[in-house]
């Protein structure tokens, strides 16, 4: 593989070829990710819930569609599919915005970081764990915490990044940063109810 074709390979370059079309859907870009296997469609599936403020639902959507590729790469699926509505999607001019000038110049500062360390368990099993976390993180994102769905968002990322790159300190990382941030999601959950619990037999 020449320099060339390694750098058109890259997620960042990937994205930015595609934001020159005027008219962008999700399916689009997913397709050329997946291209290149689930690390870089969980990369781009990530992005949208990466900044603080989202529309409402938006979190459960992106939930939901961790879930989904979470399920297919348990059985063992080798391309991934999304719902057809989802394909459709398109993104509004400010969205692509923010992805120009946000979303890629982040990327290329993570694709200067990531590179192969080896992880010594088969790509099977690594594979299927990572499913277990991204399957867990997209549960978490249907939780009702305010501002929370950036943490799963940039973990599931992490994880992406690591698949792709066969980065074993990545992956690690990720799955560290999983636990933490499910439990956390639990303990704080809990916690939001039980206030709420307490407001309403106050009133």
């Amino acid at each position: 593989m020449d320099k060339s074709q390694a750098e058109r390979e890259l997620l960042s370059v990937i994205i930015a070829e595609s934001l020159r079309d005027e008219i962008v859907t999700v399916g689009a870009l997913a397709d050329r990710a997946a291209r290149h296997g689930f690390g870089l469609l969980m990369i781009v599936l990530s992005l949208p819930a990466m900044f603080p403020v989202l529309p409402p639902g938006l979190p459960a959507l992106v939930g939901l569609l961790f879930v989904i590729v979470a399920t297919q790469m348990l059985i063992g699926l080798e391309r991934p599919w999304l719902p057809g509505g989802v394909r459709r999607y398109t993104l509004s001019a400010r969205a692509k915005q923010i992805l120009q000038q946000r979303g890629i110049p982040f990327l290329r500062r993570v694709e200067k970081f990531a590179r192969p360390r080896q992880l010594w368990i088969p790509d099977a099993i690594s594979t299927r764990v990572v499913a277990v976390a991204l399957f867990l993180l997209g549960v978490v994102l249907f939780s009702p915490l305010p501002f929370f769905h950036t943490i799963p968002a940039l973990t599931v990322m992490i994880l992406g990044f690591g698949l792709v790159n066969r980065d074993g300190f990545l992956l690690v990382g990720g799955l560290a940063l999983s636990a933490g941030v499910v439990a956390g999601g639990v303990i704080g959950a809990e916690k939001l109810i039980a206030l709420l619990e307490w407001f309403f037999r106050r009133l």
